[in-house]
């Protein structure tokens, strides 16, 4: 039985969606910030937050994305692996968030 309305699941997803402010990606030991693209929530209510990872110049590897808020926290980190070969490459990517309630019993 969950205790949690369906009103209430989705005010935390509408927190997190006026909440996260910006992202930033690593290639070699340098983050590069960039700005939230879109922030929205599916038919199937999952919150996709949308970026743009782009090189200025040359090639390299993404190493790591991560999701911050308002307040300049981190909220969000993930490793990854997405090689870039030229300047004219550019990922739009898109993180998928289900905001759910899970009971545990003990």
């Amino acid at each position: 039985m969950a205790l949690l309305t369906n009103a209430a699941i989705q005010g935390y997803r509408d927190y997190t969606k006026r909440r996260i402010a910006y992202a930033k990606y690593k290639i070699g030991s340098t983050y590069y910030k960039t700005p939230i693209e879109s922030v929205t929530i599916t038919s199937n209510e999952i919150l996709e937050i949308a970026f743009k990872i782009e090189l200025s110049s040359g090639s390299g590897e993404v190493s790591e994305v991560q999701l911050y808020d308002t307040d300049n926290q981190l909220w969000l980190s993930k490793a990854e692996r997405l090689k870039m070969d030229s300047v004219a490459e550019g990922f739009s990517y898109i993180v998928q968030l289900e905001i759910s309630e899970v009971l545990k019993t003990s």
